[in-house]
């Protein structure tokens, strides 16, 4: 496991969910006027005497919580305190890296006047073996045509996320996936995740197929189910991935 020097959800289970609750509890009541201990609790999904610990906690790392007194009362933080270091799992500061490099590859100068500031700051907590690889995610997303009218009849966005499907695509890690053709039949495949590849609003996995042994591309609302492998690969040349790809969005 790389050091990234950045705050891991690593070690006991119980011990890092508390602390990511805290980061959580700080946010919710930085983000609010005013806000009710029972609405906390329930928003958290802790019971009342949990979160009046973890309030206890804050306040005794100098987090300044006022209660306001009285019917329609709350707490909030003083407006003068800031959420100050945020701490980030690995898990996220790759969801967070893939989504600047997405926003880059669009180009658009509004969202582009701070994203350089961020990534070079979240960049810098990670070590400096991962410097290259970081710097070679822009490259690995390809934007291409708005999805034509036949795609976006049978799109439907995926109802849940694959986290282990975006760090296979960072680290570079094989996967095995179980994929759902036009027709909704099912297999098995273990792939290279080599290039992701926007087709407005549909996500594309272009891979390589170590089973076929040739490149495929994958409509990543159609994968069902993603299963880490231990072996890695090394990054391809973009082109023949991106002309299979240009052939396969218009019809798959």
């Amino acid at each position: 496991m790389p050091s990234y020097g950045i705050f891991l959800t690593m070690g006991r289970r119980p011990a890092a969910s508390r602390l990511e609750r805290l980061e959580e509890l700080k946010g919710l009541l930085r983000s609010r006027d005013h806000v009710t201990v029972a609405a906390l609790a329930d928003e958290l999904g802790v019971s009342l005497r949990t979160l009046h610990r973890d309030l206890d906690v804050l306040r005794g790392q100098g987090v300044p919580i006022e209660s306001d007194r009285g019917r329609g009362g709350g707490l909030r933080l003083h407006r003068a305190w800031s959420l100050g270091r945020l701490h980030l799992s690995a898990e996220e500061a790759i969801d967070v890296l893939i989504s600047i490099a997405v926003a880059e590859r669009m180009n658009s100068p509004l969202l582009l006047q701070r994203l350089g500031a961020i990534r070079r700051k979240i960049v810098a907590a990670f070590s400096e073996g991962y410097q290259t690889r970081i710097r070679e995610l822009r490259k690995r997303i390809l934007v291409g045509r708005p999805a034509s009218a036949k795609v976006l009849a049978s799109f439907v966005p995926p109802p849940r996320a694959f986290p282990g499907l975006a760090d296979a695509f960072f680290h570079q890690k094989c996967v095995r996936i179980t994929y759902a053709d036009q027709r909704g039949a099912t297999t098995e495949r273990e792939i290279e995740p080599q290039f992701l590849y926007l087709s407005v609003p549909v996500w594309y996995l272009l891979a390589w197929d170590r089973l076929r042994q040739d490149i495929r591309t994958f409509r990543v609302d159609r994968i069902r189910d993603v299963a880490p492998l231990a072996a890695t690969f090394r990054l391809a040349a973009p082109e023949p991935f991106l002309a299979q790809a240009e052939r396969d969005v218009q019809r798959l």
